[in-house]
Order: structure tokens, then sequence, then C-alpha cells
């Protein structure tokens, strides 16, 4: 209720966010240089905070740009995903993040193997990219590999990797 996150267990490439890699905390530790969360939204290896202000902070595994900052670097504290503001919420999964904006629409980055980020393509995104052709979106979760959306009409609108179905549109066939 403070504003601060607590992160605990696997800590190899510093997702607890307390300036610390490679121990594991088996109790939880404070995130370093984080006040006015709101929100957390924690993938595989890396954490995503969604700030008072509206924009996010992410921090811990870096490999395919998922902490939004620009880079490639894994980072033991949250760093400030760039490029956007006016965040609404914030889902992660494996090795992506996305932001639904308070305009309805949504802004994802990270691994975009499988087309996950919803651009058009399947090239990893180092900072925000809007996912196209999707409006009126209230909420965004973001799978393994793929990420839907609910609309305000009550519809849903998914894309990236199809296998066993999880887009569900009746096929496995992969969506950009």
């Amino acid at each position: 209720t403070d504003g601060t996150v607590k992160c605990w267990g696997w800590n190899v490439t510093g997702q607890c966010g307390d300036g610390t890699s490679g121990n594991n905390k088996n109790l939880p530790v404070v995130v370093s240089s984080l006040s006015g969360a709101v929100q957390v939204a924690p993938g595989r290896g890396f954490s995503c905070a969604l700030m008072s202000d509206g924009f996010a902070k992410c921090w811990g595994q870096n490999n395919a740009g998922q902490l939004g900052d620009g880079t490639t670097v894994d980072k033991l504290t949250p760093v400030l995903v760039t490029n956007i503001n006016g965040i609404l919420s914030l889902t992660s999964s494996f090795s992506h993040a996305c932001a639904l904006l308070v305009d309805g629409t949504a802004k994802c980055w990270g691994d975009g193997a499988f087309y996950a980020l919803g651009d058009g393509t399947n090239v990893n995104r180092t900072t925000p990219v809007a996912v196209s052709t999707l409006t009126g979106a209230v909420d965004v979760s973001a799978g393994n590999g793929h990420t839907c959306a609910l609309l305000a009409n009550g519809s849903a609108m998914c894309w990236g990797t199809n296998s066993f179905g999880k887009l569900g549109d009746g096929t496995a066939t992969t969506r950009a």
C-alpha cells in the first residue's frame, strides 16, 4: 500500500531488483529505488512495475530487450521503460511485456519471436512498439510467445504463436 515492491526467489539475473544477482532470495527484499508502484508484472527472469505517474520501470534479465530501456543489458535495479507513458496496466510473460494505454491501444517490447509483440514482425524490440490495428482495448494479457487483448465490445484479439490453438481462432496458425 505504500508503493514499494518486495521480491524473492530466483535472482540469477537480478530479477529481485535489490542490486544483487546470483544469490537466490529466501525472504522478500525491497526493490531498490522504486516508490509509487501501483502494479507489478513479473516475467521469467525480469519484472516490471507500473508507477502512479503512468510510466513503467523494469529490472532483471534483458537479453531480448524485455526491460524496454533500449538495451539488452541485464539491470539489477529498476530502469525506466522508454518512449511510453499513459499506461493503465502492464502484463509480462516469458520474455516480453506489454502495456495497455489510456487511449485503448497497447505497446509491447522484448522478445518478438512468433510475432508476440503485435507489430507485424518477429523482431526483438528494446523499446515499446505499438500493437498494429489494436483499438478499444480494455485489458491485455501476455502469454508464452503470444498476447491477447480484451476489447470494449466484449470480443478478444490475439496474436503470436498459435501452438496448441492458444489464440482461440480454431487454427494452429501463428498470427502477426
